[in-house]
């Protein structure tokens, strides 16, 4: 289903990190191919951060 080209959508409708997350990863195209489970957008989210400060103490730990 493309969510964001329904009229629901276009009323400001509330999407969770799921959601979110797999219409970045479709390029828009579909809302549920993670899944229907709200968490695993919070695991996804929580990954990709720990991953991004992880890189960004190694970088400074490095450049000392």
């Amino acid at each position: 289903m493309r969510l964001i080209f329904t009229s629901r959508f276009n009323r400001f409708q509330t999407i969770n990190a799921t959601q979110a997350w797999s219409l970045f990863l479709t390029g828009c195209q579909k809302d549920d191919s993670l899944g229907k489970n709200p968490m695993i957008g919070k695991y996804v989210t929580v990954a990709i951060l720990g991953a991004l400060i992880a890189q960004i103490l190694e970088s400074i730990l490095l450049a000392s």
